[in-house]
């Protein structure tokens, strides 16, 4: 999982927020995409998005989300299929969205929760 600007590799982690026009979805499920790589996946990656991750429990307490990685393309956010939300066994009753991020050299399979507010 390597950024295609940087060559580094992706951190996206469950548990952190991906960032897009301004909303926060937590992400439940973060997986190399099975299918592989290709160049004609990237005409698909019309979104640009960011991560935040919350900083390490001092005090007993988990401070707010800060800034992780920034301007990533991915595919617009698409609701998950009933397979999908089955075999991942996440058991939430907010809208599950999956998308497709460009990891330079492999795309990132992420499943998104939608909290309603």
């Amino acid at each position: 999982m390597t950024d295609c600007a940087t060559g580094q590799p992706l951190d996206i982690l469950e548990g952190d927020f991906l960032v897009v026009n301004s909303r926060e979805y937590p992400i439940r499920s973060c997986a190399e995409w099975e299918w592989g790589y290709g160049r004609a996946m990237r005409r698909f990656t019309t979104v640009t998005a960011s991560t935040k991750r919350s900083p390490a429990i001092s005090g007993g307490k988990r401070g707010n989300p800060v800034a992780k990685l920034l301007g990533l393309k991915c595919t617009p956010l698409d609701p998950v299929d009933p397979e999908i939300r089955q075999r991942l066994a996440l058991n939430t009753p907010h809208e599950l969205l999956e998308t497709f991020v460009d990891g330079g050299g492999v795309f990132l399979h992420l499943i998104l929760e939608e909290l309603k507010r």
